[in-house]
């Protein structure tokens, strides 16, 4: 009887538990891919639920501007959003930050053929590239000449539509191809023998993706942020630990999926988590300095204007 008695008393606590979990939504930056999937093994394994929180939704995006529109109107609680997106939308007003910057090494790079490969700066100098027209590739490889104490005149970039950028470099009609490294395994696929420098390896850096969020949820729910950035910390520090278990959960979301593909996703990821201000830090923390590079460069060479400091656009206080 006392043990009834007992377990009657617990009901009311126990329906207060059953519905204290916080809902929230993750918006990605695009259609599912490789890296995406740390938030669906975490999901899958309960770790959200065990930190209090429902993930209602893991929703694919149409790219960062886009995203951090959602968030910023509270549609969505997080996102995946470039910081350069980031940078830009909170000079223009938007009311959001970045929480969690989790690439932070450059995805950007020069692709050259192996048997004439560009290993440093001083190697860009008469060279022609190709790259994709209108992307950040190409207007980040200004500032690549800049660093390098090169004018613009000095290496010459061929813009092209997305079809030519491969068979324009191994045709020979350039010297380089101005590329996201997520583009490389297009060229194995295609056997051409390539060099790859990075461009943080050429004196620019620009971190590549952070989890944002609006500043009134940092400001009213930071607890809430806390736990979702402790479950995020965790499942990428699986993700390096174990990146098959991640590859799994991309399989269970996409039976029609590439195991292979979404493993080179993944890995690519895998390699830039880190800057060299970053390093010996824990995943999704962000270096001042890198940030510092962003914001220069989003104003010397993408127009834009703001005199906000660098700590206006990112946070590391509540990871």
């Amino acid at each position: 009887m006392k043990q009834l008695f007992a377990a009657l008393c617990l009901l009311p606590t126990l329906t207060i538990a059953a519905h204290a979990a916080d809902e929230v939504t993750l918006r990605l930056n695009t259609t599912l891919n490789g890296w995406h999937c740390p938030w669906h093994m975490a999901r899958d394994r309960g770790w959200f639920s065990e930190a209090g929180i429902d993930l209602k939704e893991i929703g694919e995006g149409r790219g960062s501007a886009d995203t951090i529109q959602l968030v910023a109107a509270g549609t969505d609680t997080f996102g995946l959003v470039d910081p350069s997106v980031v940078i830009a939308s909170v000079a223009k007003g938007l009311p959001v930050k970045a929480v969690f910057s989790l690439m932070n090494k450059s995805t950007l790079a020069i692709v050259s053929p192996e048997a004439k490969p560009i290993k440093a700066g001083a190697d860009l100098r008469g060279k022609t590239f190709v790259t994709l027209g209108g992307s950040a590739a190409q207007q980040l490889f200004q500032a690549v000449l800049s660093v390098n104490k090169l004018a613009s005149g000095d290496a010459h970039v061929v813009a092209v539509d997305a079809a030519a950028q491969y068979t324009t470099l191994m045709s020979g009609q350039v010297d380089g191809l101005v590329i996201g490294l997520d583009g490389i395994p297009d060229l194995e696929a295609r056997g051409f023998k390539y060099h790859v420098i990075n461009f943080a390896d050429l004196g620019v850096n620009t971190p590549v993706s952070s989890v944002a969020t609006t500043t009134a949820a940092i400001e009213r729910k930071p607890d809430l942020v806390r736990r979702f950035l402790s479950v995020t910390r965790r499942a990428w520090d699986e993700a390096r630990k174990n990146p098959e278990a991640i590859v799994d959960a991309c399989m269970k979301q996409k039976p029609t999926g590439s195991r292979e593909a979404f493993r080179k996703q993944l890995d690519l990821v895998l390699g830039v988590l880190f800057s060299d201000a970053t390093k010996g830090h824990p995943v999704g923390w962000g270096a001042e300095p890198d940030w510092e590079g962003a914001l220069k460069i989003q104003k010397e060479y993408r127009n834009v204007k703001t005199d906000l400091p660098v700590t206006a656009f990112f946070t590391n206080a509540l990871q």
